[in-house]
């Protein structure tokens, strides 16, 4: 089966690409922190390591061997069975997530900007879990919890009140741990966790090419536990990646595949998610830009490059904005991005909800973008050329001049398209006699009904008893 899409690359240029990322492995290598696991492994895998400076070469055959065991497919699980997540979504088109590690928070109800709150992080994913067209989540950064266990806090609040995936981004090292005991705990136990991955771990490179001793553990823990890791490369076009999209495609994907071949080494058949997830520098003033067009673009073109040449599963921003405000600029950003990633073949697109280049986030903005993301989902499906389809029949019959309204045909396919709840496309008058409000205002009366509902997604009393004790034990090693 096809689905719509299209490519950057002319003939050749994929080639080019890989033979430069191969090359750059292999003669610059990268900068790893000590790691002792990990550098046994890595050696005897041949890859080679000063263990005094951390400098590892990826030779191109050891990486080309090391490559063809990571999975072009895997599995997200959840807490309920019907949320489970086949990767790459099997109608070809995509999954979603909301926005992650945000402080900020823009109050439904005020629209005043505060900073995130545990409660708020519950709410949020109670919100979630009626929103349909969003696939998995992370949690936010609570600003009322110490800060040596934000991340743990985080996770066993989205264990307590959501049944979807859960995407985990470690704050510390010493953290870690008690991160993947929540997931166990959660999930019945160790095994059951490898078996149904309730959680899902990211592993960032520091750009450029080199890699922290807990992004490192990341690798190790979870490649040993069978956990999804997302291998996620964030460089800054022109400040710390090179100011072209090519050169930085470039590096981003030579940190991923390191990621990928380390991840490899330890277990092989380990599932790795690839993230481009690139910015761009303002030159003017120093900022970093998530939706800059130089961003979109590179981003899209580093997705593809990694789809075409290492069949790996993708995973990028597909919503978001550089406003702090849910404006137009919001709107024409998120719309941009949204569009392009999903043409582009995006596995998973991320980011809904998010404002501020991912500082922030709106509940309101969130229910919207849900609603883009059932626009993309249709734009993005194949047509299916049968004789149905092709409309034979009411071609045929109907007269030239006449109308197609009263037809079988249109009767039986008048309720194909997708219905939008907010979008509206009403005559003027209907629209000032129901009050002339915004999208934003019609969309605040959504919010409002649906965070009133019942959350169905609590654990039973001893997991979520073994979840608070996880998170207990955190607080007492931690916390000083």
């Amino acid at each position: 089966m096809t689905h719509l899409n299209f490519s950057f690359y002319q003939s050749g240029q994929v080639e080019i690409l890989k033979e430069t990322v191969y090359h750059l492995l292999e003669d610059q290598g990268v900068k790893l922190d000590h790691h002792p696991d990990i550098f046994k492994i890595l050696i005897s895998k041949g890859i080679q390591i000063d263990t005094d400076t951390g400098h590892a070469r990826f030779p191109k055959d050891v990486m080309e061997k090391l490559l063809a065991s990571a999975p072009g497919k895997c599995r997200l699980g959840a807490a309920s069975s019907h949320r489970i997540l086949e990767l790459p979504r099997p109608d070809g088109t995509f999954y979603t997530r909301t926005g992650t590690g945000a402080h900020g928070f823009l109050d439904p109800e005020t629209g005043t900007y505060r900073t995130v709150q545990l409660d708020d992080l519950v709410q949020w994913a109670r919100l979630i879990n009626h929103l349909d067209e969003i696939s998995f989540l992370p949690f936010l950064f609570s600003t009322d919890v110490p800060m040596q266990v934000v991340d743990i806090h985080g996770l066993g609040a989205l264990l307590k009140n959501t049944d979807k995936h859960i995407w985990v981004q470690p704050y510390s090292l010493e953290s870690i741990d008690y991160l993947i005991q929540l997931g166990s705990a959660a999930a019945g136990g160790t095994s059951a966790l490898s078996v149904n991955p309730l959680i899902s771990m990211i592993a960032c490179s520091l750009t450029p090419r080199a890699f922290k001793r807990m992004d490192l553990e990341v690798i190790y823990r979870c490649a040993q536990s069978g956990i999804p890791i997302h291998a996620c490369s964030l460089p800054g076009i022109g400040s710390t990646s090179p100011a072209t999209l090519p050169g930085t495609i470039i590096l981003a994907c030579s940190e991923i595949l390191a990621i990928v071949a380390m991840a490899q080494a330890v277990s092989p058949g380990t599932p790795v998610i690839a993230c481009p997830i690139i910015f761009s520098t303002d030159m003017k003033s120093g900022r970093s830009l998530q939706s800059s067009v130089e961003s979109m673009k590179c981003a899209a073109g580093a997705v593809q490059f990694l789809k075409t040449a290492f069949n790996l599963p993708t995973h990028n921003y597909g919503s978001g904005t550089d406003s702090p405000a849910l404006d137009g600029q919001s709107v024409c950003d998120r719309t941009l991005l949204g569009t392009l990633m999903t043409l582009s073949g995006l596995d998973i697109l991320g980011g809904a909800g998010q404002l501020e280049v991912a500082t922030a986030v709106s509940p309101l903005q969130l229910i919207m973008d849900n609603e883009l993301f059932g626009m993309l989902r249709t734009l993005k499906t194949d047509f299916t050329l049968d004789e149905d389809q092709l409309a034979i029949e009411a071609l045929r019959d109907i007269a030239p001049g006449n109308h197609f309204l009263s037809t079988r045909h249109t009767f039986q396919h008048c309720r194909d398209g997708f219905v939008p709840r907010h979008f509206i496309g009403s005559a003027r008058n209907v629209w000032e006699q129901e009050g002339g409000r915004d999208i934003f205002h019609r969309i605040q009366d959504t919010y409002r009904s649906l965070i009133a509902r019942d959350n169905p997604c609590a654990p039973d009393p001893d997991t979520a008893k073994e979840i608070d004790g996880v998170i207990q034990s955190a607080e007492k090693t931690l916390v000083k």
